[in-house]
C-alpha cells in the first residue's frame, strides 16, 4: 500500500518565547519546501520581526519605508519575502500577497462554517439509511461501525477525498513555484478558540505496507498511534546525553519504534479475520511469542484490543482487501455528497467572506479555501457525531479522547 500523502496541512508551530514575545502566527504549507534552497519560507516565517510585519500588513497596505523600518531588527531582507511572494510591490506600498488569517478573521470564519457545516452534514444524513446498509457488511462484533463511518466518510471522504475534489474542481489552490518549492502557504493569528470536537486532523505512518492513522481534533493530546511512535524519540532531548550521542541513539530508537510498528500492524490485521491467541499473533507478526506477549499487553491498554478466555479481539477498525467494496461503496456516497454541496454552496460561501484580511489584499479566495474547507468539514463531522452517525472520540467509555485510530492495508485516496 502506497504511503498516504494525505495530511496536507503540514504545521511548523513557532513554539519558542524570545525576549518574553511569543511569536503571533503559527503557519503552514500545501505542497513541497526543502531548506536546501534559500530564501526558505519555514526559516523565514520563524522570524519574529517578519510575522509582526505581516501581521501588520493583514490589516492594509504599508508604505515601504513602514515595511522596511519594521524589518530593520531582523535578517531577513525584504526581496526575500518578495522571492516568496508573500508581500507585492504596488507603487510606493507593499501588499500582503499569501493567505493570513488574523483572530478576526478565523471568528468569522468559524461563525460562517457553523453554518454550513450544518448544511454539509444534514446532506449526508439525507443518505444515513444507505450508509448504514452498506456498514452492515462490516461483519466484526468486537468494532463499532459508527467508528468505521466516523473513519470512512469523516477522514478518508471529508477530508482526503474532500482535498482532491476541492483541487480538481478549482475551489482551491494547491501548488505555485517559488524558489525553495512549489507549495501554497498559509498563516493564523495565535487566537483562545478552541478546536475542541472540530474533528480534521489524520496522522498516518506505513509500516510495511500498512498504515496506521489517527483521526480527531488538533485540541486534545493523542495517547494513540503512529503519535506515540512519533513522539517517544524527541524524549532524548531531555537526557543528559552528550550532543554528538543523541542522533544516533534517537536513529535507534526510531530504527526500533518503525520495527514495532511493523509488528503491530501484522497483528491487527489478522484479527480482522477473527479473535487469535497470543501464539496466533505472534505468528501473524513473525516473531516469538514472549517478545509478541509485550506488544499485545501495550495495544490492550491502549484499547486497540480486548482478551477474553485467552484470545483477543481487534477493538479499532482494521480495513483489508475484503472490506474494499464497502469502503469504495461508502467514499462514492461521501463524493456525491460533496461534490453536489459544493456546486450549491462554493459561490455563495466566496461572496460572504470575500472581505476576509487577505481577500481585501487582492488574494484570491481559492488560496485560503484549504483551510476553510478544514473548518467546514472538521465542524461537519461534528455534528455528525452528535446525529450518531459517527463514533464519539469524546464517548465516555473512551480512555483515550479526541482521536479514533484506525489500520488498513486497502488504499485510500
Amino acid at each position: 500500500m502506497k504511503t498516504l500523502q494525505v495530511c496536507v496541512l503540514i504545521m511548523f508551530f513557532a513554539c519558542a518565547l524570545l525576549a518574553q514575545d511569543q511569536p503571533p502566527l503559527h503557519y503552514s504549507i500545501v505542497g513541497d519546501s526543502s531548506c536546501a534552497t534559500k530564501p526558505c519560507y519555514t526559516e523565514t516565517m520563524s522570524d519574529l520581526a517578519v510575522q509582526k510585519m505581516l501581521l501588520g500588513l493583514a490589516a492594509g497596505p504599508r508604505p515601504i519605508s513602514d515595511v522596511e523600518a519594521a524589518l530593520k531588527s531582523s535578517a531577513v531582507p525584504v526581496n526575500a519575502l518578495l522571492q516568496l511572494k508573500l508581500i507585492r510591490r504596488e507603487g510606493d506600498r507593499y501588499f500582503l500577497n499569501f493567505p493570513l488569517f488574523t483572530a478576526a478573521d478565523v471568528k468569522r470564519i468559524r461563525e460562517s462554517s457553523e453554518v454550513y457545516a450544518d448544511s454539509l452534514a444534514r446532506a449526508m444524513l439525507t443518505h444515513r439509511q444507505e450508509i448504514e446498509a452498506a456498514l452492515q457488511r462490516y461483519d466484526l462484533p468486537s468494532v463499532d461501525r459508527k467508528a468505521v463511518a466516523y473513519f470512512v466518510l469523516g477522514c478518508a471522504s471529508f477530508d482526503w477525498d474532500g482535498l482532491n475534489l476541492t483541487e480538481a474542481k478549482g475551489y482551491r489552490k494547491t501548488s505555485e513555484d517559488r524558489p525553495d518549492g512549489k507549495y501554497v502557504p498559509d498563516a493564523e493569528e495565535t487566537n483562545s478558540l478552541s478546536l475542541e470536537r472540530v474533528y480534521w486532523g489524520s496522522h498516518n505512518s506505513e509500516y510495511d505496507g500498512i498504515t496506521m492513522t489517527s483521526f480527531g481534533d488538533h485540541f486534545s493530546k493523542r495517547y494513540t498511534l503512529p503519535d506515540l511512535f512519533w513522539r517517544l524519540p524527541g524524549r532524548i532531548e531531555k537526557t543528559d546525553y552528550p550532543d554528538e550521542l543523541r542522533p544516533a541513539i534517537e536513529s535507534m530508537l526510531d530504527a526500533s519504534l518503525k520495527q514495532t510498528g511493523v509488528f503491530v500492524s501484522r497483528m491487527l490485521v489478522s484479527l480482522r479475520e477473527g479473535e487469535k491467541t497470543l501464539p496466533e499473533l505472534a505468528q501473524a507478526a513473525k516473531m516469538r511469542a514472549e517478545d509478541a506477549e509485550t506488544l499485545v499487553r501495550m495495544l490492550a491498554a491502549l484499547e486497540f484490543v480486548s482478551v477474553h478466555n485467552d484470545r483477543y479481539q481487534v477493538a479499532i477498525p482494521v480495513f483489508t482487501e475484503r472490506d474494499e467494496a464497502m469502503v469504495r461503496q461508502l467514499l462514492s456516497i461521501g463524493n456525491k455528497v460533496m461534490d453536489q454541496w459544493l456546486a450549491v454552496n462554493y459561490t455563495k460561501m466566496k461572496g460572504e467572506l470575500r472581505d476576509l484580511s487577505f481577500t481585501r489584499s487582492g488574494v484570491p479566495f481559492e488560496d485560503g479555501f484549504t483551510m476553510i474547507w478544514h473548518y467546514i468539514f472538521g465542524i461537519a463531522n461534528r455534528h455528525l457525531v452528535e446525529a450518531g452517525l459517527f463514533a464519539d472520540p469524546y464517548a465516555p467509555s473512551r480512555k483515550y479522547k479526541g482521536s479514533i485510530p484506525v489500520v488498513s492495508e486497502i488504499s485510500f485516496p
